[in-house]
């Protein structure tokens, strides 16, 4: 696959251009592939494609043109979810624009080494991919912008260092038309105007150099009101004196960075971020501007601020100052120490080096004044520390790093680093190793850089072991790494060591940070809210928020996202791998174990919050421990719906009911799994909903937990009704209630009950359906199982529509609604709504649908995904109705496409029906019409629903017969699909 994004959106699949579709789609791509590598956020995601004008519809809709593009693509792996959004994921030289930056690099890599030729020719090679501006067609949309603009100023600056290069080689004729074009398209790039004044001076055309420097400085005054930066003027003074020599940098001052790495890869954004900051020229008398960059041990900090520094070194020429200040050592760098050093790489004797520490300050700083000099700070303990290092004049710039974030520099400019991305990480890892990964497939590269987190550290030092050990194979060290227990042993090379990296920040915490972070570390969940964590040290959510922030200062948590307005926080995998370490060395395992019960039973009491305010009450809560639930519901935001609170905890939820299983705590595990139900089949999380029946099953069987495994059966059965396979639904449900009734759990049996009638209606037995349905509904009401009982009626109503009795119906189904109204019963209120406004339709009763229909659009959230079907279909039946032909079509299809988004296979036979009938007038389009009815009767036959098939097998036999065909053979199929319905 090759995606082009160097001018306009292209994608090319085996040497074939392919078709990316509508608008929508094509931003779609655009979008991710803005963000290669990160996943976007459903909420971007529709911000870029609707930006304010968004439908109530957006996330649905951003679902299905996922799911068209992943067609488009045709690699479904390539797209996926990730979190609350989506990832697109590509190998590197698989998008033009880090094609384009990776040859950029080893440009730059060859220059270092004094290939100018091979330099030149990689910087021509890099320039090459583009086909015209970024996103060429697309860059002024919101979502693609700052990318498109990123990428354009990369260019230019990547096109200026190959006539760097141009002129170094001599060839400064060669240039002169290039660059005479490029001061009039880009009259304010100064670096342009020197690199021309140069050509054309040691072209022997002095007096045009002169000229041209008068032309940008009439330029710059009329446009900015700015004169010429420093270098120009210098350079400008250089031609007028005659000088040989017009290189405008200095050749003495401090020069005291560290070598730049040869392979150095990725975090592009972070360093335009910083250049961006420290190449704006200030006033002397201005602050200085401050770039600090934070994260945690390994992640590349120092590696950063160094290439930074190097590439910055023609803004500051007078010199550059790099001081190591060990802020994460025992004892960290005494600032009077750093001065004196300082002061003596600026010129002054040992001898004339004050004594006193506000001296040296002075000193350094009346030095600094009016100068071009960088300061590099790496590793600062503090804002204390950091005060009489920092420059006072605005001609200076400081790049400082740490592990905390030093919020008290005022002004300062702040870069948090992140993991690096896959495709950057599998850079970094051919580039610094030898050939026995040029050889290596994606998938054996991905897999390492897997094991590694994407950490720099770790991700040099497995290069680092295999370029030490060339017995080793690729295989050996994955299998090495692959020992979760002891990957932190394996990620160790002579100096470098993850696990002593992670040691500096833990040893530094308070001890209740300390045991915080370890019991955090024995979560399988992969993010946990702060409710997760005062249940880990059993604490007051006060106590536990003041810890977060701690390990979060310094970069042993990171806050992962803050959905509903909810932090949440996570661990990098190695520092999680280092704190389960710390756990299992200073925890007792009794204490490991007390501290996870805690954690999962606070997210049981969640389920339970979310039911009750789902389902108006919890209707068959059993006898796991719930933790503090006051605290737990204390801690939810208070606008937001539990149930989607919990939505966020869905990973968790999974991971949790697959740590309870290996805790063997049985009652705990089964509950955790059918908590999750009512989650799972509002948001159709089937694979879900699955792996944790199958995990508490397993457990409840081991364990002969008898009333476990019945409420398992009865949340197996709702997960096959919502996959429409509804005879093996009502074989779990029944098996249920024989389980129940065998051990005298009454209100298991009620609740099982309560759930015949659905698998009842869709057979077609709809009398049993109602007696069914009635007899519950009696039976849970006078038990107080209000919401029960409600849901178990609501199958009357819908038997009494489909028998063509729509007055039963509406009295029934009003009667619901009213009552789910008062219950607060949510998804069943959205989901009566529709079948009542259905009976009004059948009725003949259009403003009363419409009215139920208008509210419908409103609550239609509250049933999830579902909710987009049940809206769109609800309207074009009511404009079918109406006789309102175009917009019926219109609803009905968005109906059908939701449904095959959703792989309900229900919904889409259900929408079929009225869109056929509504299609039975398209006498010219018949053929099309007849295959999509033949489509539709194959999908009908799908699913044990003899009331649908009967109507697709009408409309079917009504075209056939309208363009002479013998239908009997459809008309008895139909027959035989109606009599069993009854």
């Amino acid at each position: 696959m090759d995606f082009g994004v160097l001018g306009p959106l292209t994608v090319r699949r085996a040497g074939v251009s392919l078709d990316l579709g509508t608008p929508k789609g094509r931003l779609l791509l655009a979008v991710l592939l803005s963000r290669l590598g990160r996943p976007v956020s459903d909420d971007a995601l529709a911000e870029a494609l609707w930006g304010g004008d968004q439908p109530k519809s957006a996330a649905k809709n951003v679902q299905t043109y996922v799911h068209r593009l992943r067609q488009v693509l045709g690699e479904p792996g390539r797209i996926t979810r990730a979190g609350a959004g989506y990832q697109l994921r590509a190998d590197r030289d698989e998008l033009d624009a880090t094609r384009f930056e990776a040859l950029a690099g080893r440009a730059r890599a060859a220059l270092v080494a004094g290939e100018l030729e091979r330099a030149r020719r990689l910087f021509d090679e890099a320039l090459g991919l583009w086909r015209g501006p970024a996103f060429a067609g697309m860059a002024d949309l919101p979502a693609l912008t700052a990318e498109a603009v990123r990428l354009d100023e990369s260019r230019l600056g990547v096109l200026e260092e190959r006539i760097d290069v141009d002129l170094r080689l001599g060839r400064h004729g060669e240039v002169l038309g290039e660059l005479t074009a490029l001061t009039m398209e880009h009259p304010l790039r100064e670096r342009m105007w020197a690199q021309l004044m140069l050509a054309l001076y040691r072209g022997g055309r002095r007096a045009d150099a002169l000229q041209a420097y008068l032309q940008v400085r009439g330029v710059l005054a009329e446009e900015t009101g700015l004169e010429p930066g420093q270098q120009l003027r210098e350079l400008h003074q250089t031609i007028l004196s005659d000088h040989d020599e017009v290189a405008p940098e200095p050749r003495n001052g401090a020069r005291m960075l560290p070598p730049a790495l040869g392979d150095f890869t990725g975090q592009r954004a972070e360093l335009a971020a910083i250049e961006s900051v420290l190449r704006e020229e200030r006033a002397a008398d201005e602050p200085a501007p401050v770039v600090t960059i934070s994260g945690p041990g390994g992640i590349g900090k120092t590696a950063l601020v160094v290439q930074a520094a190097h590439r910055l070194r023609s803004t500051y020429p007078d010199g550059q100052l790099f001081a190591a200040l060990a802020g994460t050592r025992a004892q960290p760098a005494d600032p009077a120490t750093v001065l004196g050093r300082f002061l003596r790489a600026l010129g002054v004797p040992a001898t004339a080096v004050p004594d006193d520490t506000e001296e040296r300050t002075a000193r350094y700083r009346g030095l600094l004044a009016e100068r071009r000099i960088l300061v590099v700070l790496d590793d600062a303990l503090d804002e204390e520390q950091l005060a009489p290092l920092m420059p006072a004049s605005g001609t200076c710039g400081v790049l400082v790093t740490g592990r905390v974030r030093l919020g008290g520099l005022g002004g300062a400019h702040r870069v948090e680093l992140r993991e690096m991305s896959e495709v950057d990480s599998v850079a970094m890892l051919r580039t610094s190793t030898d050939d026995r990964l040029t050889s290596a497939t994606t998938g054996e590269l991905a897999e390492l850089v897997r094991l590694c987190a994407r950490l720099p550290l770790a991700l040099r030092i497995a290069g680092s072991l295999l370029v030490s050990r060339p017995h080793w194979r690729l295989a050996d060290l994955v299998s090495r790494l692959a020992d979760e227990q002891h990957r932190l042993d394996a990620l160790r090379y002579r100096d470098l060591e993850v696990r002593a990296s992670f040691g500096l920040s833990y040893q530094g915490l308070r001890p209740e940070a300390r045991r915080l972070f370890r019991l955090l570390g024995l979560l399988e969940a992969p993010d946990f809210p702060l409710w997760a964590a005062a249940a880990a040290l059993d604490t007051e959510l006060r106590a536990a928020q003041e810890l977060l922030d701690e390990l979060v200062d310094v970069h042993l948590l990171d806050v992962t996202g803050s959905p509903n307005g909810q932090a949440r926080y996570g661990f990098h995998d190695l520092i999680r791998a280092y704190a389960r370490e710390r756990a299992e060395a200073e925890e007792p395992p009794e204490a490991r174990q007390e501290a996870v019960v805690r954690v999962l039973g606070a997210l049981l009491a969640l389920t339970d919050i979310a039911d009750r305010d789902h389902m108006g009450q919890n209707l068959f809560q059993q006898d796991a421990a719930r933790w503090r639930p006051e605290r737990v519901a204390a801690s939810l935001p208070p606008s937001v719906p539990p149930m989607t609170v919990l939505d966020a905890e869905r990973v968790p939820l999974v991971a949790g009911v697959r740590q309870a299983a290996e805790l063997g705590r049985d009652e705990l595990c089964w509950e955790l799994a059918v908590g999750g139900h009512a989650l799972f089949e509002t948001e159709r999380y089937f694979d879900d909903w699955q792996e944790c029946y199958d995990t508490a099953m397993a457990l409840a069987e081991v364990a002969g937990n008898v009333r476990g495994r019945a409420r398992l059966l009865i949340s197996m059965a709702g997960l096959r009704y919502t996959r429409r396979r509804y005879g093996p639904a009502e074989e779990a449900n029944t098996e249920a209630m024989r389980l129940f009734e065998r051990i005298g759990d009454r209100r298991g049996y009620l609740e099982a009950l309560s759930n015949a009638p659905f698998f009842l209606v869709p057979n077609g037995r709809l009398t049993e359906a109602i007696a069914a349905g009635r007899e519950a509904y009696e039976r849970l009401d006078g038990g107080g199982q209000v919401a029960a009982a409600l849901h178990a009626y609501s199958q009357v109503g819908l038997a009494h529509l489909q028998a063509g009795r729509p007055e039963e119906a509406v009295e029934v189904l009003a009667e619901i609604v009213a009552g789910a109204r008062k219950q607060g019963i949510r998804a069943l209120l959205a989901r009566d709504t529709y079948w009542l406004g259905q009976a009004q339709v059948a009725l003949g009763r259009h403003a009363e649908a419409a009215e139920a229909f208008t509210e419908l659009a409103e609550i239609a959230g509250d049933i999830g995904p579902s909710g987009g079907f049940y809206t769109a279909h609800a309207w074009g039946c009511l404009h079918l109705a109406r006789g309102d032909h175009a917009d019926a079509r219109r609803c009905l299809t968005e109906a059908v496409e939701v449904a095959r988004a959703l792989h309900d296979p229900m919904f889409e036979t259900r929408a079929n029906v009225e869109l056929l009938d509504l299609r039975l007038y398209d006498r010219d389009e018949l053929p099309a019409v007849i295959g999509q009815a033949e489509h539709a009767v194959e999908v009908a036959r799908g699913i044990d629903y003899p009331y649908l098939l009967a109507g697709v097998l009408e409309r079917l036999a009504r075209l056939r017969a309208a363009v002479g065909e013998d239908v009997d053979h459809l008309a008895a199929e139909a027959a035989a699909a109606a009599a069993k319905i009854g």
